[in-house]
């Protein structure tokens, strides 16, 4: 993986030394961090990608859509000595095998079931970001008696189905998907990120940059299948549940998360001021410390 941040530097004119900067960090933390295990899943949609670092109570951790079980890889020097960190590559993410149709919230959730069994792993904490939210807390409806606290972080209060339709139907594969020779869409597309991620320096932000370039340029973009579907019945089987809400207050994609106390009347909401879209790739430690209290409670 070492030559990923240099070819990369060199496509957007960064300096060559910050790259064997990141390389010399070790920013690839799942190949480079001997606490964290890795393995394969062999499922009926193919092969399953999964690590798995620390002991204790587990956690699952689900990643967004676009992203692999690389975002929560910092995690680990933080809680791998309290708890069993497991987390999977998507179907079509990561090192995982492509699907050959479009997946939604249930498949991508069999899929971390998949790995759960493989492991031997009865209950469980879960949290999710983003897209992975969604599969966090229909692992919680449909798993109940497995599921014990429940993260969601970086999910949006509940949208009507005009306002759901419209979002999904303005996402445009074809240019999402669209490279051109002269590199301005990934010229472009690292602007966004440097966006995203203001307070990180150019090597911390190569990491989501590459996983979220490489994912677009799978068959299926996870967006449209985890935003079709429909999370009001499995936010109201949460309403009894121990549940924390959080997000990054810089998140653009989040917007009235605090709604969703009312529908979650045992949740309770914390936010990282200085947290942005890629929150765990961003703040480690402090998402750890969050983690941690709430769990320990």
């Amino acid at each position: 993986m070492r030559f990923l941040p240099i070819v990369t530097a060199l496509l957007l004119g960064l300096p060559v030394w910050a790259s064997n900067a990141a390389a010399e960090e070790a920013l690839m933390r799942t190949t480079s961090n001997p606490a964290i295990m890795q393995g394969y899943v062999n499922t009926p949609g193919g092969q399953i990608h999964y690590w798995q670092a620390g002991q204790g109570e587990t956690l699952l951790l689900v990643h967004q859509s676009s992203s692999s079980g690389e975002e929560y890889a910092g995690l680990v020097p933080y809680l791998a000595d309290r708890y069993r960190l497991i987390t999977w590559d998507w179907p079509g993410h990561g090192h995982s095998d492509d699907p050959d149709h479009e997946l939604g919230v249930d498949e991508y959730t069999a899929s971390g079931l998949a790995v759960l069994e493989h492991l031997d792993v009865d209950k469980f904490h879960v949290l999710g970001h983003h897209g992975g939210a969604l599969v966090a807390m229909n692992f919680a409806w449909k798993y109940p008696e497995r599921v014990q606290k429940v993260i969601l972080s970086g999910t949006s209060g509940v949208k009507d189905k005009e306002e759901s339709e419209a979002f999904t139907e303005s996402l445009d594969l074809e240019n999402r998907k669209r490279v051109d020779r002269e590199g301005v869409s990934l010229s472009q597309a690292w602007q966004r990120f440097v966006g995203y991620m203001p307070e990180s320096t150019p090597e911390e932000v190569l990491i989501p940059y590459i996983g979220n370039m490489a994912t677009r340029l799978r068959p299926y973009d996870a967006h449209y299948g985890v935003l079709r579907w429909d999370r009001r019945p499995a936010l109201a089987s949460l309403k009894d549940r121990d549940v924390l809400l959080t997000q990054g207050a810089r998140d653009e994609y989040v917007s009235h998360q605090e709604t969703l106390l009312e529908l979650l009347p045992n949740a309770r909401r914390q936010v990282i001021e200085d947290g942005g879209t890629f929150l765990f790739f961003e703040k480690p430690e402090a998402s750890a410390k969050l983690i941690a209290g709430f769990l320990s409670e």
